[in-house]
């Protein structure tokens, strides 16, 4: 790194420490500097401290001595009250925003570890693979989007059916929702759907789902490095792991699902599109 950009990470660094330089701002500005995210990271970490200002030592006057002090009685300590245990929420999307996004990809990694580690213990033991997530960050022209699945369920898509067009053209109806009070806790149930790895034949033999997907919201499915099986967003059964991973806060939420369902079931593209014209409010020029 060149003593140039050295020096404008000081004065950055400066800035974020005084207050007139967002936290935020001082990571988009050193990732386009060239720095990596997670160097950046431990740049705004470790932000040099003002030093103390020195303060004279006052002079007291002299005293008479204090009368003699009675201890006071002592006071058993008193616990802190217990974290109170979070719950399961049942129907909530995940969201996000924009505009406090960095890209870090942190969401993306806890998704990966938790199913990865779920599903093939021993591999994860060495790496992480990030195939294994079901939350993907893309960038489109400057703006982070999230792609992950977004439960068009909230529309019928066929006449006297409520299933998702993914559940109608599975052969083995391997993907299926999961009611609240079954499933596995923190991984299925509360109402989000799942896939039934027994019952996927897997990419190599189907792929039906990701097909009506791709054509026609994006996709939301993916599938896993090693069996080639579907994977889809079950919301981690109402305690999403890749919201409470999130370290910033706002960017990524667990909240109330929207009614508009074909809001959130657009492209990805099509998502940047409409992002950036509420940001700037004019169209993007490629």
């Amino acid at each position: 790194m060149s003593d140039r950009i050295t020096e404008k990470l000081q004065r950055l660094q400066e800035q974020m420490l005084a207050g007139t330089v967002s936290r935020r701002d001082f990571l988009r500005y050193a990732t386009m500097m060239g720095v990596t995210v997670g160097a950046a990271e431990a740049l705004a970490s470790c932000a040099p401290k003002p030093a103390p200002t020195a303060v004279p030592p006052t002079k007291v006057p002299p005293t008479a001595a204090p009368p003699t002090a009675v201890a006071p009685t002592a006071v058993a300590p008193t616990a802190p009250p217990p974290a109170a245990e979070k719950k399961p929420l049942a129907g909530h999307m995940i969201r996000y925003n924009p505009q406090l996004c960095t890209g870090c990809s942190v969401c993306a990694f806890a998704c990966a570890d938790k199913w990865m580690t779920k599903y093939f213990p021993e591999e994860a033991k060495d790496t992480i693979n990030l195939e294994f997530s079901r939350i993907r960050p893309m960038r489109f022209q400057w703006v982070d989007i999230l792609q992950n699945c977004q439960y068009c369920t909230l529309m019928e898509w066929a006449e006297g059916s409520n299933k998702a067009p993914c559940q109608q053209v599975c052969p083995q109806e391997a993907i299926q929702v999961v009611p609240e009070g079954q499933g596995e806790p923190t991984f299925t149930g509360y109402g989000y759907m799942t896939v039934d790895r027994d019952l996927c034949t897997g990419l190599d033999l189907c792929g039906r789902c990701l097909e009506i997907c791709e054509d026609q919201f994006g996709s939301g499915i993916s599938f896993d490095p090693i069996e080639k099986k579907a994977q889809i967003c079950s919301r981690c059964g109402g305690l999403p792991a890749c919201v409470d991973a999130c370290p910033e806060p706002g960017a990524l939420m667990f909240a109330p699902l929207q009614t508009n369902g074909r809001y959130w079931a657009n492209t990805p593209s099509a998502m940047a599109e409409m992002l950036f014209m509420k940001i700037y409010q004019k169209r993007r020029t490629v």
